[in-house]
C-alpha cells in the first residue's frame, strides 16, 4: 500500500494487479509486486520509487526493489491497458488474475475472480473466448494454471475451448515451437503428471510432442501402451517434487517426459534414436544446451544403474559428467523402478549403487574441505613443479589418475597425493 501511495503522490493512479493480487487472495506471499499505472510516462514514477525504466521490449516497464520489508521485494509497473482499470482487467486471461487492489485497500473485481479462487475454478475473463482466438497459446497457459493451482476448468470455459480446438486445429499447429517449450517447461515445474494429463485430455500432445502421442499405439508385452509407462513415471516424479531437491531439477522432469520418445519396445529400444529426438525437441523448444546435455545423459545412463556398479565405475562417470548429473540419473532410475514396480531385487541393487556413489562423492568433498574449495589437491602447474615435468598430455593423464585415486579412497590428503604422483611412471 505504501508503494501505491508513493506513486500516487506524483498524480499517477496505481493498482496492484495480476499474479500479485491472485497470490494475496490465496494467502501466499507475492514474489513480485505488479502494478498497473495510469500513465504512459514512467520516468517520474521511476524517480519517486527508485526504480528504472526498461525500454528493451515492445512496451516500457518500470522495475525496482522495495526495501524495508525484512527481505527485498521486486516490483514492476506497466502502463494501464485501456482507458480504465476495468478495461485493463478485461484484457487479462483469467478471472483469478483480473483483480486489482487500490491504494486504500479497496478491491476491483468486475469478473468475480475472488469467488472463482474460493471455488477453485479457472475461468476465462468475462467468459470471453476471443481471448483464446487472439492467442491460442492461452490454452496451454490455462492448463498450466489448472495444474499448478490444482483448479478445475470452469464448465463454460471448458466447452468453449474444446469447441475452438475442434474447429481451428491449424491455429495451434502454427504456433512457434519455442512458445510451446516455454509453456511445457513451466507447466511441468510443479505438477508434471497433472499438466501432461490435462494436455492429453484437451488433445494438445500432437501439437507439441507428437512422438509422445505415438506411444499410445506402441504396446508392451502385456498390451499396455508405452504412453502409460511415461505417465506412471511422471506421477512418481510429481510425488517427489515437494521434498526431493534432485527431483526439482528441470532436466530430471524433462527426462520423465521424453525418456521413451521414439521407442518401439519397452524392453529394448534404440537409445540413440531417442537421444536424437530428445535433442531435436529441446533445441526447437529453445531449451539451454546444458539442460539438453543433462536430459540426454539421464536417458542414456539410468538403465545401467539396474546392474551393480563399482566405486571405480561411479568415479569415472562423476568425472565425465558431474556429481549432480550422476545423482539425478540414479534418482531417475529409482523413479522408473517404482513406476514399473520392478521389485525388491532391483531396489536392493539401486540402494547398493546409491551407497557406492555417496562414498565417492564424500571423498571428493574432502578435497574441497582441505583445499579451501579447490576441486583437486594439486593443480597441473604444481604437478609439473613436483615432478620436474614439462607441459604435455602426460600431465593431464596424471591429474585424471589422481582424481580416480581420490574418488576410490586411495588418496585422501595432500601428502598422499604427492606420494601417489611420485610413484607413477613418467
Amino acid at each position: 500500500m505504501n508503494l501505491l501511495k508513493t506513486v500516487e503522490e506524483v498524480g499517477v493512479k496505481a493498482w496492484l494487479v495480476g499474479n500479485t493480487v491472485r497470490m494475496i487472495e490465496m494467502g501466499e506471499q507475492p514474489t513480485v509486486l505488479t502494478l498497473a499505472l495510469d500513465t504512459q510516462n514512467l520516468d517520474e514514477v521511476a524517480r519517486v520509487t527508485g526504480g528504472t525504466v526498461d525500454q528493451r521490449g515492445p512496451f516500457p516497464v518500470l522495475r525496482g526493489t522495495l526495501e524495508g520489508m525484512g527481505i527485498p521485494i521486486k516490483f514492476k509497473g506497466l502502463p494501464l491497458r485501456g482507458d480504465s482499470i476495468e478495461d485493463d482487467l478485461a484484457r487479462r486471461d483469467f478471472s483469478i488474475e483480473a483483480i486489482a487492489i487500490r491504494s486504500d485497500g479497496g478491491v476491483v473485481d468486475p469478473f468475480g475472480g475472488r469467488l472463482d479462487i474460493r471455488n477453485k475454478v479457472l475461468r476465462l475473463t468475462g467468459d470471453n473466448i476471443e481471448l483464446i482466438k487472439d492467442d491460442p497459446m492461452r490454452v496451454a497457459r490455462m492448463l498450466r494454471f489448472a495444474a499448478d493451482l490444482e483448479m478445475d476448468v470452469f464448465w463454460k470455459t471448458d466447452s468453449d475451448v474444446r469447441r475452438f480446438l475442434d474447429k481451428h486445429p491449424e491455429r495451434l499447429k502454427n504456433l512457434a515451437p519455442e512458445r510451446w517449450g516455454r509453456e511445457v517447461v513451466r507447466g511441468m515445474r510443479r505438477h508434471p503428471w497433472r499438466f501432461i494429463m490435462l494436455c492429453d485430455s484437451y488433445g494438445l500432445l500432437p501439437f507439441f510432442l507428437p512422438d509422445l502421442e505415438e506411444l499410445k499405439r506402441v504396446k508392451d508385452e502385456t498390451g499396455c501402451p508405452l504412453f502409460d509407462h511415461v505417465t506412471a513415471t511422471l506421477k512418481v516424479i510429481e510425488s517427489r517434487l515437494v521434498t526431493n531437491k534432485l527431483a526439482q531439477n528441470e532436466a530430471f522432469i524433462l527426462a520423465g517426459l521424453l525418456s521413451l520418445v521414439g521407442a518401439r519396445s519397452l524392453e529394448r529400444w534404440d537409445c540413440q534414436r531417442t537421444e536424437r529426438l530428445v535433442a531435436d525437441y529441446l533445441t526447437r523448444w529453445n531449451i539451454p544446451s546444458e539442460t539438453i546435455t543433462a536430459v540426454t545423459a539421464i536417458i542414456k545412463n539410468y538403465p545401467e544403474f539396474y546392474e551393480p556398479w563399482s566405486e571405480e565405475a561411479f568415479c569415472s562417470v562423476v568425472l565425465e559428467y558431474s556429481p549432480t548429473a550422476v545423482e539425478v540419473a540414479l534418482e531417475f532410475a529409482e523413479c522408473v523402478a517404482l513406476a514399473e514396480d520392478f521389485g525388491r531385487s532391483y531396489r536392493e541393487v539401486l540402494d547398493d549403487n546409491r551407497w557406492n556413489l555417496r562414498q565417492v562423492l564424500r571423498r571428493f568433498a574432502t578435497v574441497a574441505l582441505q583445499t579451501e574449495g579447490a576441486s583437486r589437491f594439486l593443480t597441473g602447474r604444481e604437478v609439473m613443479s613436483l615432478l620436474n615435468m614439462k607441459p604435455g598430455r602426460r600431465v593431464g593423464e596424471l591429474l585424471n589418475g589422481l582424481d580416480m585415486a581420490v574418488g576410490t579412497g586411495h588418496v585422501n590428503s595432500l601428502a598422499k597425493a604427492e606420494a601417489w604422483l611420485r610413484a607413477q611412471p613418467l
